[in-house]
């Protein structure tokens, strides 16, 4: 009986430590972004647009979804730029988005390991924007985080 009982208890705590250790495959979604005219470097030509950016890391994918209203023109690019908060940067992630001045897109695409480990390590040290033909800079933007 009471090797009985043991054998439960060892299956029951295994079974807790798989469900555990299933669940931790993928990093946790970033809180949503908010992206403004404001926070773009250099300054748009046009305010008003707006949106907001979500994104995971899972192994080498890089999902977002990127919600925008109002922009002064059609989007012709969107990327993730390494840079800090009011200063430009170099593209390190193209997304992919439709020309529209409004749109909602969720997609992945495959990064290096070593760039989403540094993401994660220090999202703050990236940003998104959505470039158009007004703004080709860039009309709206937000930190990581």
């Amino acid at each position: 009986m009471l090797t009985k009982t043991r054998a439960r208890i060892v299956a029951l705590t295994l079974s807790a430590a798989a469900l555990t250790l299933a669940g931790a495959g993928a990093a946790q979604a970033a809180p949503a972004i908010p992206l403004t005219g404001g926070q773009e470097s250099p300054k748009p030509t046009a305010f008003g647009a707006h949106g907001s950016f979500t994104y995971e890391i899972d192994g080498t994918q890089f999902c977002y979804t990127l919600e925008v209203s109002g922009l002064s023109a059609p989007a012709t690019a969107a990327h993730v730029h390494v840079g800090e908060r009011n200063a430009p940067g170099g593209v390190v992630i193209p997304l992919v988005v439709p020309m529209s001045t409004d749109f909602d897109v969720s997609a992945c695409t495959t990064a290096s390991t070593g760039l989403l480990a540094a993401i994660e390590a220090d999202p703050s040290a990236y940003y998104v924007n959505v470039h158009n033909a007004d703004n080709p800079g860039g009309e709206i933007r937000g930190q990581l985080k």
